[in-house]
């Protein structure tokens, strides 16, 4: 009589150790690109879009140092929470190749923009009126040469679509307080100064005077040039 107590304890943690098995086992391991939000939130983005917010359920402070958002990685977690994003539980993760932000889905990153979520993207959009100084440089010929930096290689030109180039970036109204994170596609030199970093998807022209936003008619402008000259 006095072995029954034992035999009860010994088939009560067999049953408890049966139970918690599978929850070991319903671990997975996802593939996909990672975001970090500016509030310390980590989210997978699977190969199809699908935003999947990660718990960290591992030790240790700091569990994303050293990763980036856009890094394509593998997270073992737990079972998905039908919310949108999707929540789980990580347990663990690998980094599989280094990415940017620009190798996450827009329309992932676009749709979790629209919920409040902020990945320190800086979203441009085309000036309304141009933005130029009050007393415009003008007086130049068409002999001016303009050079344009693109993919580390340089062409020149001169003409009217040196003129027509020279005029736009030398003349805007740069603000030193509007500098992005963004980086400029090329660089364009001119005569009158150099260094004027531009971004067309963003349409925006940077140098050391500040940041300025182009028109839509001016960054149309601007890319056709660089099509003509840049080839």
């Amino acid at each position: 009589m006095k072995m029954k107590p034992c035999i009860l304890w010994v088939c009560l943690l067999a049953v408890l150790a049966a139970c918690a098995a599978p929850a070991e086992q319903e671990l997975t391991e996802t593939e996909g690109r990672l975001l970090l939000a500016e509030n310390g939130t980590a989210i997978l983005v699977t190969e199809d879009g699908t935003p999947i917010a990660l718990s960290v359920q591992a030790e240790g402070d700091g569990p994303w140092a050293g990763y980036h958002s856009g890094d394509r990685v593998r997270v073992t977690h737990d079972n998905l929470k039908e919310t949108y994003p999707a929540q789980t539980g990580a347990y663990d993760w690998e980094r599989l190749e280094e990415g940017t932000l620009e190798d996450v889905r827009s329309e992932t990153l676009e749709t979790l923009e629209g919920l409040g979520w902020d990945f320190g993207r800086e979203v441009h959009a085309p000036a309304a009126e141009p933005q130029t100084v009050e007393d415009p440089v003008t007086g130049y010929c068409g002999n001016t040469v303009t050079e344009v930096v693109l993919d580390g290689e340089a062409w020149s030109f001169w003409g009217s679509d040196s003129v027509a180039l020279t005029d736009i970036v030398i003349n805007l109204a740069y603000d030193p307080e509007a500098v992005c994170r963004c980086l400029p596609e090329f660089t364009v030199n001119t005569e009158f100064g150099d260094g004027y970093g531009v971004n067309l998807t963003e349409s925006y022209v940077r140098c050391e005077a500040g940041q300025a936003s182009l028109t839509e008619a001016q960054t149309e402008a601007v890319r056709a040039i660089v099509g003509r000259n840049c080839k």
